[in-house]
């Protein structure tokens, strides 16, 4: 999904999680999130297939800690206000990078297919969103960029539509997307629960170059 009619905004959105579900009319690659924070309604649209064919890897945790509370504090921003707050990226940004910031292990991602039997990208998904349905204290903690259009949200209705996507990895690319990359400006799903539990989910592609010399050197 591009809405590239509109200008880029990064940032984290935060917020309560009502329903989340596989774009079910297959239209787009993505497990949709409706997630409400301040009195608003997004949709949170995570890739679980590559619009390009490539396979999508996935590193989950399910009791996530982060190792830098400076850069990526759960706790500050769970308990903070609702809504979506933009970030700056860049050298000197304050946006998330999976190259830079050791937030997990980057040779621990795997591809994890988006439905069928055995371990899904749907079936973690949703159990995850079942989970924080039942909890009325638990909040998504999603990082990636805003997007915005006047009509009704196409997969749970509200209006207007307004969420954040690009919930992977943002460097690395090449041919059609490589103009997208970027440094502190990665994406990622977070679900934190009232005990103190936060499940974590970061994204790419197999096609993304994850070395040193990647496309994440660079950026803007």
């Amino acid at each position: 999904m591009r809405h590239a009619e509109q200008q880029r905004v990064y940032g984290v959105l935060v917020g309560s999680v009502k329903d989340g579900q596989i774009d079910p009319s297959g239209r787009t690659p993505h497990y949709e999130i409706w997630v409400q924070g301040n009195g608003m309604d997004y949709r949170v649209a995570v890739n679980v297939i590559s619009q390009d064919g490539s396979e999508v890897m996935a590193y989950f945790d399910p009791d996530y800690r982060s190792p830098d509370p400076h850069k990526l504090n759960l706790a500050a921003l769970a308990s903070g206000t609702a809504g979506f707050a933009q970030l700056t990226t860049g050298p000197t940004g304050t946006g998330l990078d999976y190259l830079r910031d050791k937030l997990f292990p980057l040779d621990k991602m795997s591809v994890i297919p988006p439905e069928g039997a055995g371990v899904t990208l749907k079936n973690l998904l949703d159990g995850q969103i079942e989970r924080a349905k039942a909890d009325t204290g638990a909040v998504a903690i999603a990082f990636g960029e805003s997007f915005q259009d006047p009509t009704p949200d196409q997969t749970f209705g509200f209006s207007p539509e307004r969420g954040v996507h690009d919930i992977h990895l943002m460097q690395g690319d090449s041919g059609t997307f490589a103009g997208d990359d970027r440094v502190n400006g990665d994406g990622a799903l977070f679900i934190r629960f009232t005990s103190g539990e936060t499940a974590a989910l970061f994204v790419r592609f197999s096609t993304q170059d994850i070395s040193a010399a990647g496309g994440g050197a660079g950026g803007s």
